[in-house]
């Protein structure tokens, strides 16, 4: 409801961004898959933080929640052991070329090959989020 005090589920949203950004670049929308693409890297980060225990920033800065916040939530709980952060190709080439106004960009700006590679690498980075601590038993298999 809008205007109402909200529950985050940063791992619902990540999938829900993955799977709205794959029907985005499949229908050649490649601004738009470019842009939720960066959502769903957000939201996976942000669920480790999450479930690390973690109070979640109110930041949009990839690169700031990959190393930063995530790295204190890796020394913090078992539930991020799988998650690097250091040597991340996919993680790096997201807060190299992703920011939030990518929204604002004019229709036609992002290159179907470039949103295909925002895509695949927030693909990489959900898996060894959300996807791992579903594995592991951290988190039940958000919706989408």
């Amino acid at each position: 409801m809008l205007g109402a005090v909200m529950d985050f589920d940063y791992a619902s949203a990540a999938s829900r961004h993955l799977h709205d950004a794959s029907l985005l670049l499949a229908g050649s929308r490649y601004d738009s898959a470019a842009y939720l693409s960066g959502y769903v890297a957000e939201c996976g980060l942000k669920a480790v933080i999450e479930v690390a225990g973690q109070r979640v920033p109110f930041v949009h800065d990839l690169a700031k929640l990959g190393r930063q916040y995530l790295v204190l939530a890796a020394d913090l709980s078992l539930a991020t052991r799988y998650h690097p952060v250091d040597l991340d190709p996919d993680l790096d080439l997201l807060a190299d070329r992703w920011t939030i106004d990518l929204r604002y960009v004019a229709t036609g700006t992002t290159a179907g090959p470039d949103a295909c590679a925002l895509l695949l690498a927030a693909e990489a980075v959900y898996h060894r989020t959300v996807g791992r601590m579903v594995l592991d038993g951290f988190l039940v298999r958000p919706p989408l």
